[in-house]
């Protein structure tokens, strides 16, 4: 990594050029080979004051911190600077994790057991009392209502019926044997 410390009003200690370096190269190992690091110490009315900004492909990073003293705000910064390139990492690391690859891997025939489909939500338990209805009444009192089931009772022969509406749109009438 490419590192450019300026310093403005003020020379930066050893020890503070030590620190950045060292922050600076551990933090190498989480950022792109490419990136570019500039810090800039300047003192201010109201301490030292340290600028870190760190530039890579399409992604900047950057912090400032001030303090009393150069090393306690070059740390401070760096920090900062740190939690960015790892929440940044995590998320291209997670983002990844959930693409598929570009490439085709070729046709298989194994067996492959498929885990069940997680539930979409959890199941409502619900109660009332199923009416008599014919199934055309049962069908016309469904669509206007803005449930997903409906129970009833068919009037002819007393058995209990279920109405529901599947993902694709179309209603199915269940008639338990």
């Amino acid at each position: 990594m490419k590192i450019e410390v300026t310093a403005r009003r003020l020379t930066v200690d050893a020890k503070t050029k030590d620190t950045i370096a060292k922050r600076l190269e551990k933090l190498s190992k989480v950022l792109p080979r490419e990136a570019e690091a500039k810090v800039v110490v300047r003192l201010e009315k109201r301490g030292v004051l340290v600028e870190v900004t760190i530039t890579a492909r399409q992604r900047t990073w950057a912090a400032e911190a001030v303090a009393a003293d150069q090393l306690t705000a070059a740390q401070s910064a760096l920090e900062r600077v740190e939690a960015q390139a790892k929440k940044t990492k995590a998320r291209v690391k997670d983002e990844k994790k959930h693409t598929t690859s570009g490439v085709r891997s070729p046709e298989v025939s194994l067996p492959v057991e498929k885990a069940p489909a997680p539930r979409e939500k959890a199941p409502r338990a619900e109660s009332y009392e199923a009416r008599r209805m014919f199934d055309e009444d049962a069908l016309h009192a469904f669509d206007r209502s803005k449930r997903e089931v409906l129970v009833y009772r068919d009037p002819s022969d007393e058995q209990l019926r279920v109405l529901y509406r599947r993902k694709d749109g179309a209603v199915v009438i269940l008639t338990p044997r």
